[in-house]
């Protein structure tokens, strides 16, 4: 076969071999270098001034395809060249990676997205810096949503450009406690190149159709062909949203960022003293024991707030002395704003006779330190402390031996009640029992007679006596 006549066979293999690398690589360059290739084969071919008509066509065609492969390969690189990028220019052990050189350098149409969950003590404050940082970036917000309460929540999705992707996510984990970070991305590029290309069939189907409707010379044809029409243009308006989509996709890439507040954690802690006299707790803490009875004492509670909160109504109760705030003097502090890790010292003035086993319960109610609005459940603290009192050193008399006698007598008045609310419910049965009773006696006086009858003996038979006899004459 001469080589005028293999021409045209070589350059419509050439064109299809650069259509499909075109596809594959979805980049106008390797394109517009396998058409260079295609036409460089060409020429060669048909200016070859030696008048030799015969040449290797297998040569040429390999000529062509390391021709493409050539122009692959300076596009997108291979996984060995991507392996010895530069950390900076890879993943690095977070996810991240340099959008720049993966967008622009590799010509490929790539979706970055991100999670960032960061932990701080102030949400709504680290809500406007991290939307500062952005702005600094060129990003913007592109969606918020927030909640208050003891544990608030503000989550954030940022819209930035890939570019600016990685050190996006490098300004919003350093302005809190970062607890949570992933990072994604999606290669579309095929994707976007099977959507380019339904699109561009869609449109050639659209104006066939639009031909056709004009050419149409019945009613019938022509609506079928609107319909047909209308469906098409239907797909096509599908097609070019889904593109629009995507393409915005990849044009700014999308950090969601969620902000928590510390974990909170609420107590009180209740610690008690005593000393002797009274002066207000000026003394408190004591440091005091036992003392005797009728002897002056002063109790001191302090409560100590652990908590991560300030608690606010602070207010202490006992059940046995029926005491509260109002019975109690302030010595430091305040029971309306006790700062985490300060203390409120009250004091309670007594005169023991004995020993007294108190039951104490401290509760307070937890803000976030700008209102007296609840920002949590309140603390409760239940305590049970001793107040003792030594009775050794004082001696028996009239008192204690009444006191005595009146213990021992309400003890059996304690005990005749028990006894009489046991027997009451059992009068009901009285009437029962004593039918019992007189049944069980009626059944033994019948069973009685019957033994004295048995007991009885029958008179013996005794046979008549024999009759005369008669003399005879």
């Amino acid at each position: 076969m001469s080589t005028k006549r293999k021409l045209p066979q070589i350059w419509s293999l050439l064109l299809l071999i650069a259509l499909i690398a075109a596809a594959c690589s979805g980049g106008a360059d390797t394109v517009a270098d396998a058409t260079d290739a295609a036409e460089a084969v060409f020429d060669a071919v048909d200016g070859d001034d030696s008048g030799d008509s015969s040449f290797d066509e297998e040569e040429v065609e390999n000529e062509a395809f390391d021709d493409l492969d050539d122009g692959r390969d300076d596009a997108v690189p291979t996984a060995a060249q991507a392996t010895d990028a530069p950390a900076s220019e890879r993943l690095s052990a977070s996810g991240s990676t340099t959008a720049a050189q993966t967008t622009a350098e590799l010509g490929r149409d790539i979706i970055f997205t991100a999670a960032v969950t960061i932990e701080v003590d102030d949400v709504e404050t680290t809500g406007r810096q991290a939307t500062e940082a952005i702005d600094d970036l060129g990003g913007f917000v592109f969606g918020e949503d927030s909640t208050g309460g003891a544990q608030p929540t503000t989550t954030l999705i940022f819209k930035v450009r890939p570019d600016d992707f990685a050190e996006a996510l490098e300004a919003l984990g350093g302005i809190g406690e970062l607890r949570s970070q992933r990072v994604t991305t999606d290669d579309v590029t095929e994707r976007v190149v099977d959507l380019q290309s339904r699109i561009t069939t869609t449109e050639l189907g659209v104006e066939r159709l639009r031909a056709a409707m004009e050419g149409a010379t019945n009613l019938e044809d022509f609506a079928r062909l609107e319909e047909q029409l209308l469906s098409r243009e239907s797909d096509l308006e599908v097609l070019r949203g889904t593109l629009r989509t995507l393409r915005d996709q990849i044009d700014l890439a999308t950090i969601t960022l969620t902000i928590v507040q510390d974990r909170v954690t609420n107590g009180i802690e209740v610690a008690t003293s005593r000393y002797e006299g009274h002066d207000a707790g000026a003394g408190c803490p004591g440091t005091g024991n036992s003392t005797e009875p009728g002897d002056e004492v002063t109790v001191c509670f302090e409560l100590i707030n652990t908590g991560d909160q300030t608690l606010t109504d602070v207010t202490l109760t006992d059940t046995v002395l029926d005491i509260d705030n109002e019975d109690l003097a302030v010595v430091f502090g305040d029971p309306d704003d006790l700062q985490p890790g300060q203390s409120l010292m009250l004091a309670l003035d007594l005169t023991p006779e004995r020993t007294v086993n108190l039951r104490v319960t401290v509760t307070g109610t937890p803000t976030d330190g700008t209102s007296t609005e609840a920002a949590g459940q309140i603390v409760r603290t239940n305590l049970s402390p001793r107040i003792g009192v030594d009775r050794s050193s004082v001696s028996a008399g009239f008192g204690d031996g009444f006191e005595a006698g009146f213990s021992l007598l309400g003890r059996v008045w304690a005990f005749a009640q028990v006894f009489v609310g046991f027997l009451l419910p059992l009068l009901v049965l009285l009437p029962f029992a004593w039918l019992a009773l007189k049944a069980l006696g009626r059944l033994r006086q019948l069973r009685g007679r019957g033994d004295g009858d048995e007991n009885e003996q029958e008179p013996e038979f005794q046979p008549p006596p024999p009759a005369p006899s008669v003399a005879s004459a």
